[in-house]
Formats: C-alpha cells, sequence, structure tokens
C-alpha cells in the first residue's frame, strides 16, 4: 500500500491505539439540553431592541387612533380584517421578543457578550419587524421605528450569520434553561 492509501484508507481506524479511539458518543438528555447559537451581543443591542418593543407598545395603531373602532374590534372574533389578523400576530410575537430580551439580558454582564439564539428566532424576527414596517406604512398608524433601530438591525444580521453557517461552526449543545423559549425538565 502507498503512504497516500496508507494514510486516508478506511482501513486506518484499525492503526490508532484502542485508549484514542472513543467508546461511545457523548449523550446530552433531550430534556435538559437543546442546540442554540452562540451570537456575540451588545448591551446597547439588547437596549436597542427594548426600545423598539416599547415602541412598538406605547405608539397606537391605525386601528387603535379612531376611538369608533376599538368597540368594532373587541366585537370582531370571526370575521377579521387584513389588519386584525396584522396586529393579532404582532401582539403574539411581542412575548417571544420579550422572552428574548429577558434571555440575553441576564446573558450579556459587561459591554458585550454572547446570547444563545434559539433556533426559530430568526423566522420570529423577520415576521416582527416585517409587522413593524408595515405598522410604519400605514398613514394613519402613529408607530416609527426609534433611531436605534439600527442597532436591533445589526444584531438580527449577526444572529441570522450564525444560522447561514454552512457548517454549523457556531451551533453548540447548551441547557435549556440558557436558551430562551425552552424549558428544562425538573430534576427527579
Amino acid at each position: 500500500m502507498g503512504l497516500f492509501e496508507t494514510l486516508f484508507s478506511s482501513s486506518t481506524g484499525d492503526t490508532v491505539p484502542q485508549a484514542q479511539q472513543p467508546s461511545q458518543h457523548e449523550i446530552f438528555p433531550e430534556d435538559k439540553y437543546n442546540v442554540a447559537y452562540a451570537v456575540a451581543a451588545r448591551r446597547e443591542e439588547i437596549r436597542a431592541l427594548e426600545h423598539l418593543l416599547e415602541a412598538d407598545q406605547t405608539s397606537p395603531t391605525a386601528l387603535e387612533a379612531e376611538p369608533f373602532l376599538q368597540d368594532i374590534i373587541e366585537d370582531m372574533d370571526g370575521d377579521r380584517e387584513y389588519s386584525l389578523r396584522l396586529r393579532t400576530s404582532g401582539e403574539e410575537l411581542v412575548d417571544d421578543i420579550r422572552e428574548l430580551i429577558e434571555h440575553w439580558d441576564n446573558q450579556v454582564d459587561e459591554q458585550i457578550g454572547t446570547i444563545w439564539w434559539p433556533i426559530g428566532a430568526d423566522t420570529t424576527f423577520r415576521l416582527y419587524l416585517h409587522y413593524l414596517e408595515l405598522r410604519a406604512d400605514a398613514e394613519d398608524d402613529q408607530f416609527s421605528f426609534p433611531e436605534s433601530a439600527g442597532q436591533v438591525h445589526t444584531l438580527v444580521q449577526r444572529g441570522l450569520s450564525a444560522m447561514e453557517d454552512d457548517d454549523d461552526s457556531k451551533l453548540a449543545v447548551v441547557h435549556k434553561r440558557d436558551i430562551p423559549w425552552e424549558e428544562p425538565a425538573e430534576d427527579s
């Protein structure tokens, strides 16, 4: 056998000393661990996300701008218009964003740190930011992006970049207590 074949043949596993071969794979219990992406984050970016959420929650929507519509909104359960569905979906996304902020705020001790970006956060951010763009474009809606929205964009782009990494080099096995939207099983 030539040197090249010796180095790269499938039978080289037999030449590795038994002590260096792993006997088994490390297994992490699924009820306590999951995968997430390690993403660098600045405290000011997390604050900017909080300001964006606050701007969304404190500015009246186009529907709320006209008082007589508030009664109609409360009465309409089944037949909803697009803007009513949009507002409902926006409110559902707010809870997810709040939970991200809470977790990430605890993970960044200094001015910069590492946050655990959960799988699915890309979709949540795309939907939420699209919702906010629709609000900003609506004529009667009083929402406008705060000046710090660029920092939110930077944070989201960093998270999306980590997810797009083909080799999953930033993907890690993490305890569920450290990942937003995850609930670890209680120890028995």
